[in-house]
């Protein structure tokens, strides 16, 4: 079923309001026990790694540029990026309901998307991926769907995600594919689950996790990304780890990656993860402003830090993304835009 929206200004905000980063706190308030916001509030001002991390425990990210602004609406809350073989930028700009393109200096080269609900229209959509042909998929998220567009914009076609009885109506808020296996994974935030899909065919395949607390379960998930194995690492984004999915197990989980907590090693407000070739995973956490880098079996490795030795901040940092020189690309929300750097061994 379709939903409409009449345009105005209190139908701006997502309905999962908790998942737009810059909102964690209001997100934190709504699903968390009182005890714990407290407790976690206090430990956050008087405990937070961003005043005790000791240097040997940062690593330098060095910046090398900035994706903002374009045209007359420049990037208004971006949640998304990617980098296509041809080297142009994608930014995922969902308040505008649109892809931002830019080339790798920065220079504007135009946009594809349109507000609404019809074919190849949008509706705060949220995360995306490419395929190995070049095609883009997008999760609209109030649309309850996935757009699939060619490697210049141009719309080829849809996968309607179902609604099954006794289920929220699908929320769509991250893609990821795996070409090898030819799999669209469909992060499900509502409904606290992954769908698969065939690439081919566009045929659902199945269902990973549900809610709960413990390994295999989620509480809105958020980000979803894969290494060179294939291995699925997913933003679990009130259970506050990164949970691992191994395909070759038929989709049984690994190791988690975090836990909740101020300290290194410990995660807050998770949002983006990525993963670059020598298996670094990168996990943002929004709402302590930082990234921090752990080796796949969960192991803490650094925090990114600045030149001057200390931890760097970033202003509400969301999806992360490696390209294929290892330059690290940070959505920071909230500051519309999309930083970029070279991270340091």
């Amino acid at each position: 079923m379709r939903r409409h929206y009449s345009r105005t200004s209190d139908n701006k905000a997502p309905r999962h309001f908790y998942g737009w980063p810059g909102a964690s706190l209001l997100g934190m308030v709504c699903r968390v026990k009182p005890f714990v916001l407290v407790v976690g509030l206090c430990l956050l001002f008087i405990a937070s790694p961003t005043l005790a991390l000791d240097p040997k425990d940062l690593r330098l990210a060095t910046p090398v540029k900035i994706f903002e602004g374009g045209d007359e609406l420049g990037l208004r809350h971006p949640s998304d990026v990617l980098v296509t073989p041809d080297k142009r930028v994608l930014v995922l700009d969902g308040v505008s309901n649109r892809v931002v393109i830019y080339d790798q200096d920065g220079k504007f080269l135009g946009t594809f998307g349109l507000g609404g609900n019809g074919e190849a229209e949008l509706d705060m959509p949220l995360g995306m991926a490419q395929d190995a042909k070049g095609r883009i998929y997008i999760a609209d998220t109030r649309n309850s769907r996935i757009q699939i567009y060619d490697n210049k914009g141009a719309y080829q076609s849809q996968i309607e995600l179902p609604h099954n009885e006794g289920m929220k109506e699908p929320d769509p808020v991250d893609v990821a594919v795996d070409n090898e296996r030819g799999l669209l994974y469909v992060v499900d935030n509502e409904n606290h689950r992954i769908e698969t899909y065939g690439l081919a065919q566009k045929n659902h395949i199945g269902t990973i996790g549900g809610m709960g607390h413990n390994r295999g379960q989620f509480r809105w998930p958020f980000s979803i990304t894969l290494d060179d194995q294939g291995i699925a690492y997913v933003v679990d984004v009130v259970n506050t780890v990164v949970r691992t999915i191994r395909p070759e197990e038929k989709w049984g989980f690994g190791n988690d990656i975090g836990g909740w907590g101020v300290e290194k090693g410990e995660l807050f407000r998770p949002k983006g993860v990525a993963v670059d070739a020598k298996g670094q995973v990168y996990v943002a956490d929004s709402y302590l402003g930082i990234i921090q880098v752990f080796d796949q079996a969960g192991n803490f490795q650094a925090a990114l830090g600045d030149e001057q030795n200390k931890i760097r901040r970033f202003m509400t940092p969301t999806r992360l993304y490696v390209d294929g020189e290892g330059l690290l690309y940070v959505v920071e929300m909230f500051a519309n835009r999309v930083s970029v750097f070279k991270v340091g061994s």
